[in-house]
This record gives structure tokens, sequence and C-alpha cells, in this order.
């Protein structure tokens, strides 16, 4: 599958492939506050720019959001890209416990909010399920 890059360093991978819409993020290692603001909204920013809908998490490298960056995802970054056309969720969690309960959480608050969300074990599953959505 085709895939362009929208962001590749120290702390991320980010992906998207156009033929399927999709953005597809792979955290190398934990970040937090403006460095993960401005990744997120590059994202973001990216799905809309190209009518994208679905998005993949892959945050199996990744731990729980801290709380300012959990209160802006549900401020800032959601509203904004639900807005840029996203709909569909795939969720790899991360291999952390308390990354999993935090991620889990969040694709409960993100679901009954509209967002069609499923959580996976691994990104070819995600990817899969994403792919026919």
């Amino acid at each position: 599958m085709v895939s362009e890059t929208v962001c590749d360093n120290e702390y991320a991978t980010i992906l998207y492939y156009p033929e399927k819409g999709i953005i597809h993020h792979r955290w190398k290692k934990f970040c937090s506050g403006k460095v993960f603001q401005d990744m997120m909204l590059g994202a973001s920013d990216y799905l809309g720019a190209h009518k994208g809908s679905k998005w993949l998490s892959d945050d199996r490298n990744y731990s729980a959001l801290t709380e300012e960056d959990s209160v802006w995802g549900r401020k800032v970054w959601f509203p904004r890209t639900i807005h840029a056309g996203w709909r569909h969720w795939a969720m790899v969690l991360p291999e952390k416990q308390t990354g999993t309960n935090s991620m889990n959480y969040i694709v409960a608050q993100y679901r009954a909010a509209g967002i069609n969300a499923q959580v996976f074990d691994s990104v070819p599953a995600a990817m899969e399920w994403l792919e026919l959505q």
C-alpha cells in the first residue's frame, strides 16, 4: 500500500495512506505537551486536507496520556479532528497496563461521542478492520 510520510522523528512516525484515507501513527517513545500536541494536530490537518476519515493508532510503545494532554485532546484535538472528517478509529493498545487502561477509557469516551472505534492486539488486524470501514 502506498503511503505518504506526514512526520517521522524520534517520537513517532505518522503516515497517510491516500487510497484508503487512513492516518497511521506509530509511537516510538513517550512524549507529551507541545511536541505531542503539534504532531497530533499536524496529522489531523493532513487527514482533513486529504479528505481522509480513518485513523490507526499504534500505541504499543506509548504509555498513559498526561492529564494535560488528555484534557487538551478532549477540548482541542477531538473536535478539530472530527471537523477534519475523522469517523473510524482502530487502536492498538499500549503494552504497559497504565497506558492500556488510559486508552480504553479514551476509546470509550470517543465511541460515545460518535466515533466508530475498535481496539486490537496487532497492527495488521487493526488495518484490516479499518480498510473495511
